[in-house]
């Protein structure tokens, strides 16, 4: 009888447990579902205002960036436009000060045409009559119909008549150095509208092939990538044939030149890669890592704030590029060690981090997404629960930016100018840099009341 009435008491305190872990569990869920309509429909709002912004920003931007490269990539282009910005300007002087001249010489050569003014000429007929006679002039075709009458009128019709050797004559050699480059290049010149924020890899080696097929399965990932090595043409289109989302190029060329990395677009690009280059070695042979070192040190030579990333083999180089300025280096030696004491001090780990790699492949696994900006500002658990119950992934920790440090900055205007010069001598002396450029840190499982920023990315199971 007592072990009755003890099973139906047991029965029934697991029973009151399992209807406040209930009651508890639907309050929880509820609590955080509204958190996360709230967030989602302030960070809808943000994104669209955010887009429109954008858009139109960008729309300017973009037409101002490709007029100005534009303009310093095509001598013709540029010289064109100098004749032009001259011939217009000269024809605006002529018209003001030659107004009388060239506005009755309008209704001789057009007779009973069409005239913005009707019977009589007004200033548009006047300055487009003028335009076409400083045209004529510009290019030595010259009817002498009219002729200005003022001092200054001749001035100027003598300063058209000069830049005329200058422009031209340049004009012509443009053309020709256009078309002859052209022969030169065939068809290694590259489509510039295509490449901004793509990925270029430096140097070729087995591990490139797997990296690719990462990105590939990565769908937020760049789509377009710049090859730069001496490998076969034949050996790369094969290893690249079954990327589908992928848009690669190969440039077959020697990656630490200045002229190489620039005919990929460094300047736009996203990511910046060096691997060791097993170009053309036989099997007994190691790649060069100098040509890593030299790589980095052209690329920041270019545009310090590339993003370069650097993969060796050696342990020695570390320092070398360290001091090159490189943002992350990948030395996979040291991670050996960890993995073989794991395989016997905590065995699992070494299996789920080969299974997160697997998951990789199907745009699973471990991966960085930004954090909208409705969260911004909110704690850990908060942001947490967002993607918890938003998108069902678990929130691992985060990426963070950390911005480059600069020693001569800390230093400032205080003590002595002296010793300030004497500590940047000695540093620049023993080849170490005043400063780093801007690089990535990791936040693994913060504390709940952990305040996320602007720079913070997240890092998600999925």
């Amino acid at each position: 009888m007592d072990t009755n009435k003890k099973a139906e008491t047991k029965s029934s305190s697991i029973d009151d447990i399992d209807k406040k872990i209930h009651a508890n569990q639907v309050l929880y869920d509820q609590l955080h579902q509204s958190l996360v309509d709230e967030i989602v429909s302030k960070d809808d709002e943000a994104q669209k205002k955010e887009k429109s912004r954008k858009s139109d920003v960008s729309k300017t931007r973009n037409f101002l960036l490709k007029f100005s490269d534009y303009y310093q990539s095509n001598e013709l282009f540029r010289y064109a436009l100098w004749g032009f910005v001259a011939v217009f300007f000269s024809t605006t002087i002529l018209t003001i000060i030659e107004y009388p001249l060239f506005s009755g010489s309008v209704k001789d050569d057009v007779g009973d045409g069409f005239m913005f003014g009707g019977d009589e000429p007004n200033w548009v007929d006047t300055f487009f009559h003028t335009f076409w006679w400083a045209v004529v002039t510009f290019t030595t075709v010259g009817y002498g119909d009219v002729s200005p009458e003022t001092h200054l009128g001749k001035f100027l019709t003598i300063i058209i008549m000069i830049l005329n050797l200058g422009i031209v004559t340049m004009l012509t050699g443009a053309v020709s150095s256009v078309l002859v480059a052209a022969r030169l290049k065939g068809d290694d010149t590259l489509d510039e509208t295509k490449f901004y924020g793509h990925l270029i890899i430096a140097g070729w080696n087995p591990a490139v092939q797997s990296a690719l097929r990462l990105i590939e399965a990565n769908e937020d990932s760049a789509s377009v990538v710049i090859l730069i090595n001496e490998t076969e043409e034949e050996i790369i289109k094969r290893a690249v044939s079954g990327f589908d989302r992928l848009d690669i190029t190969h440039l077959s060329e020697n990656f630490t030149q200045e002229g190489v990395l620039k005919k990929a677009f460094i300047e736009e690009c996203g990511t910046f890669m060096i691997v060791p280059d097993e170009s053309g070695l036989l099997p007994n042979e190691k790649p060069d890592e100098d040509k890593t070192v030299l790589t980095a040190l052209t690329a920041k030579s270019i545009l310090e704030d590339i993003q370069v990333v650097a993969y060796i083999l050696d342990e020695e180089y570390i320092s070398h590029l360290h001091r090159a300025n490189v943002n992350e280096i990948v030395f996979p030696d040291e991670h050996i060690p960890h993995m073989l004491a794991k395989h016997v001090t905590d065995p699992g780990v070494p299996q789920l981090f080969d299974e997160l790699i697997t998951q990789e492949k199907q745009d699973k696994g471990i991966q960085v997404v930004s954090i909208p900006k409705g969260l911004v500002g909110l704690t850990h658990n908060k942001v947490s629960a967002y993607y918890k119950f938003k998108h069902k992934w678990l929130l691992v920790g985060y990426a963070i930016k950390k911005a480059g440090f600069s020693l001569e900055e800390q230093m400032g205007e205080s003590g002595s100018p002296i010793i300030r010069d004497m500590i940047k001598e000695q540093l620049d002396g023993a080849g170490i840099k005043l400063s780093s450029d801007e690089h990535v840190i990791v936040e693994i499982n913060p504390d709940d009341e952990y305040i996320i920023d602007g720079k913070h990315k997240a890092l998600v199971l999925r």
